[in-house]
Protein backbone atom coordinates (compact mmCIF):
# COMPACT_ATOMS: atom_id res chain seq x y z
CA UNK A 1 0.00 0.00 0.00
CA UNK A 2 1.47 3.53 -1.03
CA UNK A 3 1.53 6.20 1.64
CA UNK A 4 0.18 9.80 0.30
CA UNK A 5 2.09 12.73 1.34
CA UNK A 6 -0.69 15.33 1.66
CA UNK A 7 0.07 19.18 1.52
CA UNK A 8 -2.29 21.69 3.07
CA UNK A 9 -4.54 23.75 0.63
CA UNK A 10 -7.17 25.74 3.33
CA UNK A 11 -6.69 26.44 6.76
CA UNK A 12 -10.54 27.24 8.16
CA UNK A 13 -12.41 27.19 11.45
CA UNK A 14 -15.66 26.10 9.44
CA UNK A 15 -16.57 22.08 8.94
CA UNK A 16 -18.74 22.61 6.64
CA UNK A 17 -16.68 24.71 4.32
CA UNK A 18 -13.85 22.46 4.54
CA UNK A 19 -16.23 19.74 3.78
CA UNK A 20 -18.21 22.04 0.76
CA UNK A 21 -14.21 22.06 -0.66
CA UNK A 22 -12.87 18.73 0.32
CA UNK A 23 -16.23 17.27 -1.96
CA UNK A 24 -15.87 19.63 -4.87
CA UNK A 25 -11.67 18.61 -5.45
CA UNK A 26 -13.41 15.28 -5.09
CA UNK A 27 -15.71 15.80 -8.43
CA UNK A 28 -12.76 16.67 -10.02
CA UNK A 29 -10.61 13.54 -9.40
CA UNK A 30 -8.50 15.78 -6.86
CA UNK A 31 -8.57 13.23 -3.47
CA UNK A 32 -8.87 15.28 -0.40
CA UNK A 33 -8.85 14.84 3.39
CA UNK A 34 -10.00 16.59 6.05
CA UNK A 35 -7.78 16.95 9.10
CA UNK A 36 -8.82 19.10 12.54
CA UNK A 37 -7.34 19.15 15.90
CA UNK A 38 -8.61 17.89 18.66
CA UNK A 39 -11.41 15.25 18.64
CA UNK A 40 -13.89 17.91 20.68
CA UNK A 41 -14.40 19.82 17.48
CA UNK A 42 -17.96 19.79 17.64
CA UNK A 43 -18.03 20.53 21.82
CA UNK A 44 -15.35 23.20 21.21
CA UNK A 45 -15.67 25.06 17.67
CA UNK A 46 -13.03 26.87 16.46
CA UNK A 47 -10.34 25.08 15.98
CA UNK A 48 -8.24 24.69 12.95
CA UNK A 49 -9.26 22.51 9.89
CA UNK A 50 -6.96 21.51 7.24
CA UNK A 51 -8.27 20.49 3.63
CA UNK A 52 -4.84 18.43 2.20
CA UNK A 53 -4.46 17.00 -0.88
CA UNK A 54 -1.84 14.99 -2.16
CA UNK A 55 1.63 16.42 -2.86
CA UNK A 56 1.71 16.16 -6.02
CA UNK A 57 -2.02 17.53 -6.76
CA UNK A 58 -1.26 21.06 -4.70
CA UNK A 59 -1.05 23.51 -7.71
CA UNK A 60 -3.60 22.17 -9.52
CA UNK A 61 -5.85 22.05 -6.15
CA UNK A 62 -4.44 25.82 -5.80
CA UNK A 63 -5.88 26.56 -9.17
CA UNK A 64 -9.30 25.28 -8.51
CA UNK A 65 -9.60 26.79 -5.47
CA UNK A 66 -8.33 30.22 -6.64
CA UNK A 67 -11.14 29.89 -9.13
CA UNK A 68 -13.49 28.92 -6.50
CA UNK A 69 -12.69 31.92 -4.83
CA UNK A 70 -12.90 33.92 -7.39
CA UNK A 71 -16.22 33.20 -8.55
CA UNK A 72 -14.47 32.04 -11.76
CA UNK A 73 -16.35 28.94 -11.89
CA UNK A 74 -18.99 27.72 -14.39
CA UNK A 75 -21.77 25.67 -13.77
CA UNK A 76 -22.33 22.73 -16.63
CA UNK A 77 -25.65 23.06 -18.10
CA UNK A 78 -28.21 20.08 -16.14
CA UNK A 79 -28.19 17.16 -19.01
CA UNK A 80 -32.23 16.65 -18.64
CA UNK A 81 -31.96 20.70 -19.02
CA UNK A 82 -30.06 19.46 -22.56
CA UNK A 83 -32.63 17.02 -23.57
CA UNK A 84 -35.50 19.27 -22.84
CA UNK A 85 -33.97 21.93 -25.09
CA UNK A 86 -33.50 19.27 -27.48
CA UNK A 87 -36.78 17.81 -27.85
CA UNK A 88 -38.38 21.79 -28.41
Amino acid sequence: MTEISWATLLETSDRIQAEIIKEALEAQDILAEIFQEGAMHYAYPGGKIEVCVPKDRIDEAKAWLADYQNGELVDLPDKAEDENQEND
